[in-house]
This record gives structure tokens, C-alpha cells and sequence, in this order.
């Protein structure tokens, strides 16, 4: 499957199973870190989760004095 066919999936996936169930947790991720890194990367990041049995998480730069603790960047785990 292409990472397009993938975010769609587990989109679906999410709006199937509802609100506090770990599909729509995940697919809540995946968007998040669609408006991070956009769709090239994300849908990259999806196609070696798939490969690699990973998923895709959120992550955060090095501390900063900034009391925002919002994540900024998505990775593997």
C-alpha cells in the first residue's frame, strides 16, 4: 500500500471505532503529524512503519525555556 492508502485506512479506521478507542488515538497522531511534516514525509514515514512493524509518534526537539510543550517533528518507535 502507498502511504496515501494508508493514512486513508487508518483514518477510516479512526472514525469507525470512535472517540477514545487507540485507532482514533493513532490516527489523531497521524494527523498532527501530517500538519508537522506534511504528506511527502508522513506518507514516507507510513510506508516504512508498514514495513518495518513501527508506527508513526510524535516527538520533540531538545527542551527550550519555551513553556510549550506542543511536539514538533514525527518519528518512528
Amino acid at each position: 500500500m502507498t502511504g496515501k492508502e494508508l493514512f486513508d485506512r487508518y483514518q477510516l479506521a479512526a472514525l469507525a471505532k470512535g472517540l477514545g478507542s487507540q485507532e482514533f488515538h493513532y490516527g489523531n497522531i497521524l494527523y498532527q503529524a501530517l500538519r508537522l511534516e506534511g504528506e511527502e514525509k508522513v506518507f514516507q514515514l507510513l510506508e516504512m512503519a508498514e514495513n518495518t512493524g513501527k508506527r508513526v509518534a510524535l516527538g520533540y526537539s531538545a527542551f527550550s525555556h519555551d513553556s510549550r510543550m506542543d511536539p514538533d517533528m514525527a518519528v518512528l518507535i
